[in-house]
């Protein structure tokens, strides 16, 4: 029951996806010609650039590709932060530690898996044909071993469903295993007989099997229970056996598939190579009929006079042609345009290069570009992307992470939960990389700006000073410059810090007046000292008598 269900399912949504596989054909064939097998199979080596004669679609696509990747999940820099819902807990230190070291060790999975190399496929299938999809999933390995694996799909592999609300949450993947993989991936036990069979007999005979994914419900509300407790049910079956080999679930979705664009009541997604496609049909074309009229020019036709030339002509270097008068041979003068056709081909090219953003996305030739000149493109780059990042962000990035850090709590590979946030399971997922970057830059510039002109009007006022918290500003400047939680002190440790020296400079000068007082009082005992020797004394008395007596020392005394 259950391999009919899905074999059945299988056969209805290939149906509906049959009117799209033309349109990706034909735009395989122009833009990435190594993928051009969805109508029909190539042989494995087989050319497949039959057709081009100009590269600009394949160029400019690649480079898109590239800046995708790396403006939004970069393998060189930190390109997500993770905060809590509960804005309170995300200034706890031991929170923030806690935050800091999960994002780190999830950014270590990714450079360390091969999701660097997969994501680059599906990002040249989202700006091709306008839908990628992506799987992830535990390595068979375990995790301490092998962590997380991730395969990108081809288009002809899979086909898939929405929910109401718009999220694909169904795919149907067809795939081919040879018997000796097949007994690897699933165990003897749990194959056919005609698996086994060719184990033995031919191992590199290939089998066809159907992976099916779909929310539980589902599938139980056609086959009925099956204990299964996890959302999204799993299910391997063997085309040719007849059978299911493996049944599991999910707790996230494992298929990540995004769309470039969607037009309402569509399902799978259109890409810039849809809009540029006549365009890139119409240069490949000129370029061919330009290349025929280039060799025509280079090695023109001849006109030979009838019975004027002696024997044949030769065309070979040095040749020696025999002709009864010196106009019996003479090429054949076409007339071709060559400014008219290089304009025509390079206004086409512009387009296509502007299809694809590639005008915005290439620096300009010269120079390092400043600081501000990047901040500029980044910025142009947002807002002609605006729409497709945020469908990436809602498809791709968040179910991408949250996946991850799934599959990761549950084999116990991040640190201990604070105890703060055991009951906290809101997680906010913050992107920092550049292109995300680059958007809250103007905020760290305001600031710049605000203490620029707090200082100048200082020089007047200084009470003005007292206006900006400086603890804020720079702890809001470190975090839209992506500085990691763990250079930052906590404000707990800042207000310590500045207790101690307070206290330091307190007990600092309390040592200095006890040292002033133990001078003076030094200096009264060693006064003191003196008036009790008799010579001292007789010298006074000797001095008020020269005086006329103690009145007459006193006004001296005040008269200097």
């Amino acid at each position: 029951m259950s391999f009919e269900y899905i074999k059945k399912r299988c056969a209805t949504m290939e149906s509906k996806r049959e009117t799209w596989e033309h349109h990706w054909q034909e735009i395989l064939d122009y833009v990435m010609p190594r993928k051009a097998e969805v109508s029909f199979v190539r042989s494995k080596g087989e050319k497949r650039t039959e057709v081009l004669f100009d590269s600009t679609a394949i160029t400019a696509s690649t480079l898109l590709a590239a800046s995708l990747q790396g403006t939004l999940t970069s393998p060189s820099l930190p390109w997500f932060s993770l905060k809590l819902r509960n804005k309170e807990l995300n200034e706890d230190r031991e929170v923030e530690l806690y935050l800091e070291d999960t994002r780190k060790r999830m950014l270590d999975v990714f450079n360390e898996s091969n999701f660097n190399t997969e994501v680059h496929e599906m990002y040249l299938d989202l700006v091709t044909i306008g839908t990628g999809a992506l799987f992830v999933e535990q390595s068979n390995k375990g995790f301490e071993e092998g962590g997380i694996h991730f395969n990108a799909l081809h288009i002809k592999e899979f086909y898939i469903s929405e929910n109401i609300n718009g999220r694909v949450d169904t795919l149907y993947r067809k795939y081919k295993l040879t018997a000796r993989q097949a007994v690897q991936e699933f165990g003897e036990d749990s194959i056919g007989e005609k698996i086994l069979q060719a184990a033995s007999e031919k191992p590199d005979k290939e089998f066809n099997f159907i992976h099916a994914v779909e929310p539980l419900e589902d599938y139980e509300r056609a086959t009925g229970k099956t204990g299964i407790k996890m959302p999204f049910h799993s299910c391997h079956v063997c085309v040719e056996d007849k059978m299911i080999v493996r049944k599991s679930g999910y707790d996230e979705f494992p298929y990540l598939v995004p769309r470039w664009s969607k037009a309402t009541g569509e399902i799978f997604g259109r890409s810039p190579s849809y809009n540029a496609l006549p365009d890139i049909k119409t240069v490949n074309k000129a370029v061919e009929i330009g290349l025929k009229a280039w060799a025509k020019a280079i090695d023109p036709p001849l006109l030979v006079q009838d019975d004027g030339v002696i024997g044949r002509v030769r065309m070979t270097p040095g040749g020696i042609s025999v002709v009864r008068n010196d106009a019996a041979i003479r090429p054949l003068q076409i007339g071709t345009n060559w400014q008219i056709t290089d304009m025509k081909e390079n206004q086409l090219r512009t387009a296509i290069r502007q299809a694809y953003y590639s005008d915005q996305l290439q620096l300009n030739e010269g120079p390092q570009m400043t600081a501000t000149e990047v901040q500029v493109r980044y910025e142009l780059m947002q807002r002609l992307l605006g729409p497709t990042l945020g469908r990436f962000q809602s498809e791709f990035l968040n179910p991408l992470i949250e996946r991850v850090f799934g599959i990761m709590i549950r084999n116990s590979s991040l640190m201990d939960t604070p105890e703060a946030i055991e009951e906290e399971t809101n997680l906010d997922i913050e992107y920092v990389g550049p292109l995300a970057r680059s958007q809250r830059m103007e905020e760290a510039m305001a600031i710049d700006r605000l203490y620029t002109h707090v200082f100048q009007v200082a020089q007047a006022d200084p009470s003005v000073l007292d206006l900006v918290n400086n603890d804020a500003a720079m702890r809001a400047k470190a975090e839209l410059l992506g500085v990691p939680k763990s250079v930052l002190r906590s404000q707990e440790d800042v207000e310590n810090m500045r207790e101690q020296k307070a206290l330091q400079a307190q007990q600092q000068q309390e040592m200095m007046m006890a040292q002033q007082q133990s001078e003076i009082m030094k200096n009264q005992g060693q006064a003191s000292r003196n008036m009790a020797d008799p010579r001292v004394q007789e010298m006074v008395q000797g001095a008020i008598s020269e005086l006329g007596g103690e009145e007459m020392l006193e006004e001296e005394i005040a008269s200097g």
